[in-house]
């Protein structure tokens, strides 16, 4: 069996051209087709002896007798390692993904947002965001706000540039007044401090010295206990345009529409998936094809994915998914290019 590096250059350029070629229709492709293509004249005779060739090599499988060769998992892979360069989009597209992103505020989560959407409709497939984790998120203010029937509203402002709100219930009752001790402790104590680093200090604080616990520090663990810090170690996912590939003719097939939507709807392992991205020492936009994706559900599909950087450090992920048919220079151009502009734009906050 020949592998990536034993291709001649007939066989290379024959193998580029016919995925190009089912790339852009979607259909098997024929040696006719082929040889229409190829940059010099070649017989039809040869070159469906490439293609015999590229078959027994693993590159290419043909669906009926009578049909024409379409690429496999081992042929799209070498097309991206060997061929796709990410190339850059056009300057009216490029101006507008970067006017697109600084519209509406520069809000954490806004931004989060019109990435997945920007993603989406450029790439025309489904956008996917990791939003920084509770890790990544640095103490700048919390205001605890009393509310009726023992329920508390926690404002949260932290770096970079996150509001959030969220409303937890008590099985005890505070006062505004213990409410905003507790603030006041937390805001002069914990400025500066990731999110996830400042619950785990509060709970070793009160191991450590279980007798003396002062009634403050009891106050402010309580409020964790019921969700003031989310326990959640991973970001937010931010999913669009699922409806965009559900169009495609390659999930035409019932079975393979309901494997797909219920990976989109289980948001913490395609979270987690996105964040094994951010694991590996490999820097840029990665792309994964098919069976290289750890979940089964989605062994039909391709990931292209990119982290999202704050000074330095990736921080979460962003990319998008869509069927294995891809045009991949395509994503790999807008997922680099998203990717850029929102990390500069966290970074320069």
């Amino acid at each position: 069996m020949i592998g990536q590096s034993d291709l001649s250059n007939r066989c290379r350029e024959t193998l580029v051209a016919l995925v190009r070629q089912f790339i852009a229709s979607g259909s098997p492709v024929g040696s006719k087709a082929l040889a229409a293509q190829m940059p010099e004249p070649v017989s039809s005779a040869t070159i469906r002896s490439i293609l015999v060739m590229l078959e027994e090599g693993g590159f290419l499988m043909q669906p009926h007798i009578s049909a024409g060769r379409v690429p496999t998992e081992k042929a799209y892979r070498y097309y991206v390692d060997r061929v796709v360069t990410g190339l850059r989009l056009s300057p009216d597209t490029e101006r507008y993904i970067d006017q697109t992103l600084r519209s509406d505020g520069d809000r954490l989560e806004r931004l989060m947002v019109r990435a997945s959407r920007t993603l989406s409709e450029v790439s025309r497939n489904v956008g996917l965001v990791l939003a920084p984790a509770l890790e990544e998120k640095l103490l700048e203010h919390i205001k605890f706000i009393n509310l009726p029937d023992q329920r508390v509203l926690v404002v949260i402002v932290s770096k970079p540039d996150l509001v959030e709100n969220r409303v937890i219930r008590l099985d005890d009752t505070f006062t505004q007044d213990q409410l905003d001790q507790a603030a006041n402790f937390l805001n002069s104590e914990f400025h500066g401090w990731s999110l996830g680093t400042i619950r785990l200090e509060i709970f070793q604080r009160m191991e450590a010295d279980k007798i003396r616990c002062d009634r403050m520090l009891r106050n402010v663990a309580t409020l964790f206990m019921w969700g003031a810090l989310s326990e959640e170690e991973t970001g937010g996912l931010i999913v669009d345009g699922t409806a965009k590939i559900l169009e495609r003719p390659e999930f035409e097939d019932v079975q393979k529409i309901k494997q797909l939507v219920k990976t989109l709807e289980e948001k913490a392992k395609l979270a987690a998936i996105l964040e094994a991205c951010l694991q590996t020492p490999e820097t840029g936009v990665r792309i994964l094809i098919g069976r290289e994706i750890s979940d089964k559900q989605m062994h039909h599909c391709t990931l292209v994915v990119a982290p999202l950087v704050y000074r330095n450090r990736a921080v979460g992920a962003l990319g998008v998914v869509g069927p294995i048919r891809m045009e991949y220079d395509r994503a790999m151009s807008t997922v680099g290019c998203v990717a850029r502009i929102c990390s500069r734009l966290l970074s320069s906050n």
